[in-house]
């Protein structure tokens, strides 16, 4: 099975991010900013009302009711810039990103400057993954407020929805080299040292990812992402027990958080399999993880051709064409892994098969070991003859189309990240890498490619080296 991380956070909530920031905005304004309009003073005491009870219901988590009530109120001051900012403001916490932008940019207009919602604005725009539409917040912001105590925290942003843009595109060096140059700016922001964290995570620097993550937790102890994120990236390079310390920093700090069941869930996987590392991840290959008693699990001679069977697919949700065409990639890579020793063939039915595979939209098909985190499942029947090595009698693959965190379909390259590791299982590797490169590393990887590693191909030739070649290894 493989097991995915669900918590690490690739692409982080900018609002939650910069809570504090969001939340000094909208706790208290001076008297100046509601008294730049020609009001009389009861028409300034009036929306100063309206605006405080807006936000107690804010403080209190009511988004909606605060949306409805400053709707009403607004026939009242159809042109209070304060009031179309909090209603903003409603929304953006709301998540109604849309409709916060539109509020921010008329508040610009009833007030200009305006450098509150400048700021909302920008960040409303990257919650909704809109960051060039947030670059020109930023510099309008900048552009007016050049003396501002927070010009080079804005700054430091601008750079950071840069990056964000350029990670889109895969260009994760350059977001890489744009956010060093925020950290300069601003070394303390909390915003440009998680989105640093991120962009060396995704180009493999799992240890510049931590110094970054390390530098965040200095600022603010109890940066829950940053807690999770840390167990990440020990259990991407192997080490596993500095990864459960991490993840029970972050129960002790949340005991009541929403994914506490998950997190537990993990703390007990990650400990048992800490127990099991047997290999190098140094090492050529990994046949020390996968050896069983001195034998090795493997399709017998008499078998070959494994007979294949693949489900269609009809009507499982999150499912889509391009997973079977991946499966098929997948199972062939292996096949050419053997250098020609394996070989399959299609079958039309499940009950011919002695190779199966399925596809799933619900969890619980893919959670035989009782940890909530398994994003694919290879169940093995085996005989043991009492030969030197464990014959595999049938290999039933479930895989979930779905992410199991947030219950959106798989990327292609995901799923066949899945496909290949649970067919590694199937193909005999009956135990994990312990090196975050390989397909078998024992968790989803962003440090792995959707391709077989000089070092799984390698194992997988150990198994059978001593067959002779059914076939070229041309596929």
């Amino acid at each position: 099975m493989i097991k995915r991380f669900g918590k690490f956070i690739q692409t982080p909530n900018y609002m939650l991010i910069c809570a504090c920031f969001f939340l000094l905005l909208q706790t208290a304004y001076p008297s100046a900013i509601f008294a730049q309009s020609n009001q009389t003073r009861e028409e300034y005491d009036a929306e100063h009302r309206v605006a405080k009870k807006a936000e107690s219901l804010m403080h209190a988590g009511k988004m909606q009711d605060a949306i409805m009530y400053l709707n009403a109120e607004m026939s009242q001051f159809p042109r209070s810039a304060i009031l179309h900012f909090e209603l903003g403001n409603a929304h953006l916490r709301a998540r109604e990103f849309t409709r916060a932008i539109e509020c921010y940019q008329q508040a610009v207009r009833l007030r200009n400057p305006f450098p509150e919602a400048c700021l909302n604005a920008a960040y409303a725009c990257i919650d909704a993954g809109m960051e060039l539409q947030a670059i020109p917040w930023f510099h309008k912001y900048l552009r007016e407020n050049p003396n501002s105590p927070r010009a080079k925290e804005v700054e430091a942003e601008l750079l950071v929805a840069h990056a964000k843009a350029q990670m889109k595109e895969k260009r994760n060096f350059d977001a890489k080299q744009t956010l060093e140059r925020a950290q300069q700016i601003a070394p303390d922001s909390e915003i440009v040292l998680f989105a640093l964290a991120r962009a060396r995570s995704e180009l493999g620097d799992t240890q510049g990812a931590i110094r970054a993550y390390e530098d965040l937790l200095k600022v603010n102890p109890r940066h829950s992402a940053a807690l999770v994120n840390m167990a990440e990236c020990y259990q991407t390079s192997g080490q596993l027990s500095q990864a459960v310390t991490w993840l029970k920093k972050y129960a002790s700090n949340f005991p009541n958080a929403p994914d506490i069941v998950q997190i537990q869930n993990m703390i007990v996987a990650l400990t048992e399999k800490s127990a099991e590392q047997r290999s190098d991840p140094q090492a050529l290959d990994y046949a020390g993880a996968i050896v069983e008693s001195g034998r090795y699990y493997r399709w017998p001679p008499n078998r070959l051709p494994i007979k294949v069977w693949v489900s269609q697919g009809d009507g499982v949700p999150g499912y889509k064409p391009e997973f079977r065409v991946g499966f098929f990639d997948a199972l062939n890579s292996w096949m050419k892994a053997s250098q020609g020793r394996l070989q399959y063939v299609l079958v039309n039915s499940k009950e011919q098969a002695d190779l199966t595979a399925e596809w799933t939209g619900n969890p619980y098909d893919v959670k035989p070991t009782g940890h909530n985190v398994e994003q694919g499942v290879c169940l093995l029947a085996s005989l043991d003859r009492g030969r030197d090595f464990i014959e595999i009698d049938r290999a039933d693959i479930r895989i979930l189309t779905i992410d199991r965190n947030n219950q959106q379909p798989l990327s292609d390259e995901e799923m066949k990240k899945t496909c290949l590791h649970e067919l590694g299982h199937a193909m005999g590797l009956q135990g994990h890498s312990t090196n975050n490169h390989d397909i078998m590393f024992f968790s989803m990887s962003n440090t792995n490619w959707p391709v077989l590693s000089r070092r799984d191909k390698a194992t997988l030739f150990i198994l059978y080296q001593k067959y002779q070649p059914l076939m070229s290894a041309q596929y």
